[in-house]
């Protein structure tokens, strides 16, 4: 495992494109919330309710390294209350927040798509338990990118990887920050194979 580097997942569709689960090969990977059921990252976040007591009830965070936020751990589950600087932000900021604390110099954003698909809600696990239904209209982003924009401005000596933007969409204000760059899929998969 490569400890300068760090895979930050979101739940948008253009996650699909990247086997995930590999990546643990190559350095630490920050997922949250239902991706526990596919497989365990190095690290999972869950700041919603529902989504922290089903992963919390599971046994999972007994076994693995889990954070939620301190009202939602419940108490002997093995749960780690999120830092003070994370404790409000949604899981995929609060993943990247936590992987730009870790060693890894190199942090690669893949799944964090943002917005929306055909005016419906960008997420994979869209009609499970304790997630919105695939029809809903698409979650507002502002919130996330102004998480993100936070975590890239204080953690300038690191570099922030938008891998595979969806349709190439990329927030804007992203490009303020000195330290971000979008990645294509396909440089992504090179960087990756020469690892």
């Amino acid at each position: 495992m490569k400890s300068e580097f760090a895979f930050i997942l979101g739940n948008g569709v253009t996650r699909l494109q990247v086997d995930c689960e590999s990546l643990l090969d190559y350095g630490a990977v920050y997922g949250c919330n239902r991706i526990y059921q596919d497989f365990a990252p190095t690290v999972l976040v869950s700041t919603d309710k529902g989504m922290a007591d089903e992963i919390q009830l599971s046994g999972y965070s007994g076994n693995h390294i889990h954070y939620t936020r301190k009202q939602h751990k419940i108490k002997s589950s093995g749960a780690n209350i999120l830092p003070n600087l994370y404790h409000d932000m949604s899981s995929g900021p609060a993943c990247l927040g936590l992987a730009a604390e870790s060693n890894a110099n190199y942090l690669f954003m893949i799944g964090m798509d943002l917005k929306g698909v055909n005016n419906k809600i960008n997420n994979i696990y869209a009609g499970t338990i304790n997630y919105k239904d695939a029809d809903s209209a698409p979650t507002p982003f502002c919130n996330w990118t102004a998480q993100i924009n936070t975590i890239m401005k204080n953690h300038q000596d690191k570099r922030f990887m938008h891998v595979n933007p969806i349709n190439g969409f990329t927030d804007e204000s992203f490009f303020n920050n000195t330290n971000f760059e979008i990645v294509s899929l396909d440089d992504f998969k090179q960087v990756i194979n020469n690892l």
